[in-house]
């Protein structure tokens, strides 16, 4: 088991002064990054506290890929009644956008909210995933390829990055002063290509990958309609449930595992036999454009039928 909780070697960041925006209450560090990395998923936290509460925040990522999962424990965000998202800004230049999440409490009474993977630097998707490329119109079809994750790119928008603000859904904004997200996220990309090691696939194949494993349509979905009761789909909210499927140079699945289960063993169980019986996939390519060994990750909602549209 590939498990430790240490200290970073993150005590040099130092937080720039920022700012505070209006009526925010601001969050500031009360010590370095720890982190905590396993065989399924990398984790760096940090508490912060703006005088009168904590709140500490985890940077999760469980792939290598651009998706990060927030988690905030701890006081200081009040959603609204109802609300069914929030807007976040990775400050100071970053655009604003909203997230779903979920709420929940801890064993001792803390409040947690786990926001669905966000991204520091999105993907640029288009023909040949060059820079500023248009979003390539939607076939379901066809499998749908993203571009390769750009471990550059993303290190460049870690290095601008030094506030989280929060806003919409919550009673009161809330900024928290990170100090430049580099070096955690250099240490985050890192154990992220360790995690392949881990799943038994080749890191430095996967750091000049010429395109992902691709999922190949099903018109009748791999998990057939009613697989997972419509009173479920509420559990998959906040990034839970990932379905890791370890695909061969043959595009056929060769294992699969769930992370972070929400849903029943059973039904988790129901949909990897599927998943391993029906699931076809395009393998990814190396650098030279072959097949290679890889994995796919998602949502169960994206191995169900497709909705009226062609979407999931």
């Amino acid at each position: 088991m590939r498990k430790f909780l240490s200290a970073c070697s993150l005590l040099g960041l130092i937080v720039a002064p920022a700012v505070q925006a209006q009526d925010a209450a601001v969050f500031k560090p009360k010590g370095a990054w720890t982190a905590d990395y396993g065989d399924d998923y990398c984790r760096l936290v940090r508490t912060f506290s703006d005088g009168t509460d904590e709140l500490s925040l985890a940077l999760e990522r469980v792939q290598p890929g651009t998706d990060v999962r927030m988690i905030f424990v701890g006081g200081g965000l009040s959603p609204y009644r109802g609300a069914d998202a929030i807007g976040y800004q990775f400050g100071p230049a970053g655009a604003a956008a909203k997230t779903g999440y979920v709420k929940s409490s801890t064993p001792d009474g803390k409040q947690f909210m786990s926001f669905n993977p966000v991204a520091l630097a999105p993907p640029q998707m288009g023909p040949g995933a060059g820079p500023g490329a248009p979003m390539p119109a939607f076939d379901p079809t066809k499998p749908f390829v993203p571009p390769p994750y750009n471990r550059t790119k993303e290190q460049e928008a870690a290095t601008g990055i030094s506030t989280i603000a929060l806003s919409d859904g919550l009673t009161s904004p809330v900024k928290i002063e990170t100090g430049s997200l580099r070096a955690p996220m250099a240490a985050m990309q890192n154990c992220a290509d360790d995690l392949l090691k881990v799943w038994g696939l080749d890191p430095e194949q996967h750091k000049t990958m010429t395109a992902p494993v691709a999922l190949v349509p099903n018109p009748q979905g791999v998990l057939p309609q009613g697989t997972i009761p419509f009173s479920e789909f509420g559990k998959l909210s906040g990034g839970g449930n990932q379905v890791r499927v370890i695909v061969g140079a043959d595009g056929k699945p060769t294992a699969c595992k769930i992370y972070s289960p929400v849903l029943s063993e059973s039904l988790n169980g129901k949909i990897c036999n599927l998943v391993m019986e029906k699931a076809a996939f395009v393998p990814a390519k190396d650098a030279g454009g072959q097949a290679m060994a890889s994995y796919w990750m998602g949502s169960p909602m994206f191995l169900g039928p497709p909705f009226p549209g062609g979407r999931r």
